[in-house]
Parts: C-alpha cells; sequence; structure tokens
C-alpha cells in the first residue's frame, strides 16, 4: 500500500523557505506623556517653598515620560526637571507677560521667568512660543509653547489658559489646531501632535465651555476629571492615570499612547 503524501507540510516548508510569506514582527511603540501644574510662582497660596518641583523631578523619575508640561513654574525650575527627563532631553518656556508692566511676569524671589515649560526627551530640533490674541482683564497674558522633536518629528505643546472660561475657550482654539499645526515643517495628516495643559476647562456635555468644544475634528482629549487635559492625534490611546502630589494643587496627569 502506498503511504499517504504529506503535501501539505512539504508546501509550507517550501513556503516558508522561499521567503514567500513574511511575518511583520514590528511591536508598537510605547509613548507616554505626563502633565503637572507645580503652583510654584510664589504667588498663590498653593505655593510650598519650591517643593513642587523635587516632588515632580521623583514623579518624571518613576514615570520615565517622553513628553513632560509643566505649568506655573519659574524658569530656574526647567534645567532640572529637564535633566530628570533624560539625557538629551529639551525644553521651550512659554513666558506669561505681565499686562501692567509689559514685560515677562516673574516669580518671586528672583526665580526669573514665570510660565510653562515643555520638555521633550529625544531633544528638540525647532520651536517657539507666544502670547494668545484673547486674554481676560487680569495682569496675566496667557501663552503658548512648541516643539518639534528631534528623532521621531512629532509637535509637542503646553499651556496654561484664563480662568475666565470663555476666555479660556477663545485660546484653545487659537492653539488647536493651528498653531500647533504649524510646527509640522511637512504638512502630513499622519504626524504625531499632543497638547497638554492646565486648560481652566472641565468636561462639562452642554456647557458651552465644555472643553471638548476645542477639540478639532481628526483629534482626541483625554483629562483629568478636572482641568487638566490632554489632547493629541494620530496616536492611539491606551491608558491614563492621576497621581495625587502632596506639594501643589494638581496631580500629575499621565496618559499613555502607543504608535
Amino acid at each position: 500500500m502506498t503511504p499517504p503524501r504529506r503535501s501539505t507540510g512539504l508546501l509550507l516548508a517550501v513556503i516558508l523557505l522561499t521567503g514567500l510569506v513574511t511575518v511583520s514582527a514590528r511591536a508598537a511603540t510605547a509613548f507616554k506623556v505626563v502633565q503637572m501644574n507645580l503652583c510654584n510662582s510664589g504667588i498663590a497660596g498653593c505655593y510650598q517653598d519650591g517643593l513642587a518641583v523635587g516632588e515632580a523631578v521623583t514623579m518624571i523619575r518613576n514615570r520615565q515620560p517622553d513628553v513632560v508640561s509643566v505649568n506655573e513654574v519659574c524658569l530656574s525650575d526647567l534645567p532640572g526637571l529637564t535633566a530628570a527627563v533624560g539625557a538629551s532631553a529639551q525644553y521651550r518656556f512659554a513666558f506669561v507677560r505681565n499686562r501692567s508692566t509689559g514685560s515677562d511676569y516673574q516669580c518671586t524671589a528672583g526665580r526669573g521667568a514665570y510660565g510653562s515649560g515643555i520638555i521633550v526627551k529625544e531633544g528638540i530640533t525647532s520651536g517657539g512660543t507666544g502670547v494668545y490674541t484673547a486674554q481676560d482683564g487680569g495682569t496675566e497674558m496667557r501663552a503658548w509653547a512648541c516643539a518639534l522633536s528631534a528623532v521621531r518629528g512629532f509637535t509637542a505643546c503646553t499651556t496654561h489658559l484664563s480662568t475666565t472660561a470663555t476666555t479660556a475657550l477663545a485660546q484653545c482654539r487659537e492653539l488647536l489646531p493651528a498653531t500647533a499645526l504649524s510646527f509640522d515643517p511637512t504638512g502630513s495628516p499622519t504626524t504625531r501632535h499632543v497638547v497638554l495643559g492646565d486648560l481652566n476647562l472641565r468636561y462639562s456635555p452642554g456647557s458651552p465651555t465644555n472643553a471638548q468644544n476645542c477639540v478639532p475634528s481628526g483629534w482626541f482629549r483625554k483629562g483629568d476629571g478636572d482641568v487638566q487635559h490632554v489632547t493629541a492625534r494620530t496616536l492611539a490611546f491606551v491608558s491614563t492615570q492621576t497621581y495625587s502630589m502632596s506639594r501643589t494643587d494638581h496631580p500629575a496627569f499621565v496618559v499613555n499612547y502607543t504608535f
């Protein structure tokens, strides 16, 4: 009797050996961002003698993010925070202007200009900062900063918006999408963007100042349940976490993505 033919196994071996079948082994790349408001101006009641900066450094080292946004910080805080992100990390600083003096708003005790910083672990090739056209009647003229990353070509921005909700929404719409997109030299619809900050807006369906009302088509937002939000495009969402911080009045807000 003729033994049964084992053609299926032989055919599979031939296909594999000749390279007619290829299997992609590319795994998704993790991408993590951290948003923190450190209340470190020295003026607000939540200020705790600069201790929030050290707490933020510990948070950064424990979380190991690709991008960090910090609001209500002094320019002198940025070198230490940036070093915690990584040896190649660089930052851009959003200088808040003082309406009364026309100069940069200052932290107390000679700690330098006041504002927000965006830190990128892989370094920065270019970036920019600016003050919003829309402003409330206070002395702080709110600002933004954006940076184009040095390796993977994504744009990251930070901002801290007005405490007047209608003004905050107008400022948010200045930043998203036009300002953020302007830092992508390719103009590609597939370029990754992530915008982090204390927006002083809450997710409140039905409200005219709902934080969702400044999310452009093709972008998506994740929030900490209060006023901190991260809005992104061309990234795959994985999860969020919030971590209590004892030296400031806001938690650290972490968003995990892949691409």
